[in-house]
């Protein structure tokens, strides 16, 4: 967690430096482009300069009050009226000012003599022309203030959505890790009722399946707490579980698996999730009197992981409650959370109900380390 706010405040930091480079940077620009309209030849003196410069300050004005107060202290506490009114009032002011401000400049620092094409000399003053220099001038206030809102309105949505998400990745987080801790006590549950009546009639396959699951304790206790394992890693956990129920089950069922991944691949899985759909498996498709049978088929290319299982189907009935559903609903939401639109789950029977199937395939090669 430290770790984690010690990265976020130095991207917070980087992004402010990174801000105000790309402020000055664009004001730069602004200010520097009068100087392309120079005429060679022409002399760098105060009554251009002045003019040139004048509208890029008053704009700097304008985007830095509308950016800096107006829009973070009136229009996002929800003073809207206040907002623009203020703002309204502060381009017709800045437009009016700056028009007012290019008379006098005008009048004091032009030179006559320095203007010898008759185009350039010094216009009589004119009403119409007036109010259109000042159209103008505020209409690029107004355009200035409006990028400078838009740009605090900008931030702020990136940095509510930043929360947003944040908060959903906390979420889904707890909401995992939840999950795999209600994982534990069901597997155990199931696995610990099979050793007992195991017991029974053969103490030694019994202490054979308590060092087998003391194998599996310690891929649920340790690889179970982190978000994703080596799929090889669960692999073997799947033997293991199947060697365990193997010592129980009766000899008219038939268990095949077929496992079809490279050894020394480094895809990963989140853990424990096949391991619910063969425990479905061997819950419903063994039956006492008839021959049954549980095919389990897990491969992976560069493309996805699948894990495909057939088994015969003998549902319980209704006053059946062992397990409660637990395991099928706990892998349902962990792919959701896990694998959100990255897998497909098909589940189902065939053959007018004696087959259950169920296949999940998993779409995501970001998981293999490089």
């Amino acid at each position: 967690m430290i770790k984690y706010k010690k990265n976020k405040l130095n991207a917070m930091n980087s992004y402010k430096k990174a801000l105000v480079a790309i402020h000055v940077a664009v004001w730069l620009v602004i200010l520097i482009s009068p100087l392309t309209f120079f005429d060679r030849g022409d002399r760098f003196e105060a009554d251009k300069l002045i003019p040139m410069f004048s509208t890029p300050i008053a704009m700097m004005l304008v985007f830095y009050t509308t950016y800096l107060y107006l829009t973070p202290k009136l229009l996002l506490k929800g003073q809207k009226r206040k907002f623009w009114t203020y703002t309204i009032a502060l381009v017709i002011l800045m437009g009016l000012g700056l028009h007012i401000w290019f008379q006098v400049s005008h009048r004091v620092f032009f030179h006559p003599e320095h203007h010898l094409h008759p185009m350039k000399k010094m216009r009589e003053p004119n009403a119409l022309m007036d109010l259109i220099f000042i159209l103008r001038n505020v209409f690029n206030m107004t355009v200035t203030a409006a990028i400078a809102a838009m740009s605090i309105l900008s931030i702020k949505w990136q940095s509510s959505e930043t929360a947003r998400r944040e908060a959903e990745m906390a979420k889904q987080d707890a909401e995992l890790k939840n999950l795999r801790n209600q994982v534990n006590p069901h597997f155990l549950l199931n696995t610990l009722n099979n050793i007992y009546a195991l017991t029974a009639f053969n103490q030694q396959k019994a202490q054979e399946a308590i060092l087998e699951l003391s194998g599996m304790l310690r891929h649920i206790l340790y690889d179970n707490q982190q978000d994703f394992v080596r799929l090889n890693d669960e692999i073997k956990f799947i033997h293991s579980y199947i060697n365990l129920m193997k010592i129980r089950i009766p000899k008219t069922t038939k268990i095949q698996i077929d496992v079809n991944v490279p050894k020394d691949t480094e895809l990963k899985i989140a853990p424990l999730i096949f391991i619910s759909l063969i425990e479905n498996a061997f819950k419903h498709g063994i039956g006492t009197a008839e021959n049954s049978f549980i095919h389990i088929n897990i491969y992976a290319d560069r493309n996805h992981i699948a894990c495909e299982i057939e088994n015969s189907n003998f549902p319980k009935n209704d006053t059946d409650r062992s397990g409660h559903g637990i395991g099928l609903e706990q892998v349902g939401k962990r792919l959701e959370l896990a694998y959100h639109k990255k897998y497909t789950w098909e589940k189902g029977t065939k053959d007018n109900n004696k087959i259950y199937y169920s296949n999940i395939y998993i779409y995501d090669t970001k998981l293999r380390d490089n």
